[in-house]
């Protein structure tokens, strides 16, 4: 495995830091309205961050494989699905359940919209010219960052099976 696959071209850990503050300040912001989790929601809080971290982990090189996203460095993959999907989407959804369910969606695809913008500026990735027949260098983005809008939907389907709250 070459440094290229695990930091990607031209990236170093400076970069990974740079990423790493920008999940932190989006932490800040997301933990706001509620900054410790309730004891009745510690259960559901782990159950989202340990299905949903690796989930992503697996999916995004999955969906690579099949030609339907680009390719993640493995240090970003993992920063993004462990610490950004699993830890600051499932506060977020925490923060956000009692919102309407559009509120939620809203929510996650802007705050992922967000992330994947300054991945795409620092680090490069998140970069496909040509996503579903358009021509716009956006649109694979901001197609990822809805797609991640289905957390809170898919989140409570979850929370439903294994009956937590």
């Amino acid at each position: 495995m070459k440094v290229e696959d695990i930091l990607g071209i031209n990236n170093n850990w400076l970069d990974y830091l740079a990423v790493l503050l920008i999940y932190g300040l989006m932490w800040l912001l997301i933990r706001y309205p509620k900054p410790a989790i309730e004891l009745n929601f510690q259960n559901s809080y782990l159950l989202l961050v340990l299905f949903w971290g690796p989930l992503m982990f697996i999916g995004n090189y999955l969906g690579y494989l099949s030609g339907v996203m680009s390719f993640l460095p493995w240090l970003n993959n993992f920063t993004h699905s462990f610490i950004w999907v699993g830890l600051g989407l499932g506060w977020l959804y925490y923060c956000t359940k009692e919102q309407s369910m559009i509120t939620q969606i809203i929510f996650a695809s802007w705050t992922s919209f967000i992330v994947k913008i300054f991945e795409h500026l620092i680090l490069g990735t998140w970069s496909m010219p040509v996503f579903l027949g358009i021509h716009w260098p956006y649109a694979y983005i901001i197609a990822m960052s809805l797609l991640d809008g289905l957390y809170p939907v898919l989140s409570l389907v979850l929370l439903k099976v294994f009956k937590t709250r």
